[in-house]
């Protein structure tokens, strides 16, 4: 038997469900066609992302692509973008530590 697959729009939608005031995860579990342990995984999970994100020095996750096999390390930034090409590994490390 395969594992059903959730995207993570599709859990977004359900964690907001029961997130709500006065929701039965039961009940939104059975219109979901999912088990209810797992909603309450995913409303934990939810609850304990948001807690980590407001705490303070919390590391945020950023997309990243890699793209062909020479280092470059590029970074968008809100007035601008940061592109460092064709340097050593260490370099860029310590790039991104002064970034923190």
């Amino acid at each position: 038997m395969k594992k059903r697959q959730w995207s993570a729009e599709e859990k977004k939608q359900i964690i907001e469900e029961a997130l709500a005031p006065g929701a039965s995860v039961a009940e939104i579990a059975r219109n979901h066609g999912v088990a209810a342990s797992l909603v309450y995984v995913w409303r934990k999970q939810h609850r304990a992302g948001k807690k980590a994100a407001q705490g303070t020095g919390a590391a945020r996750l950023l997309p990243v692509a890699v793209i062909g096999e020479q280092s470059i390390l590029e970074i968008e930034l809100p007035k601008g973008r940061l592109r460092v090409a064709g340097v050593e590994a260490a370099l860029l490390r310590a790039v991104l530590e002064m970034l923190q």
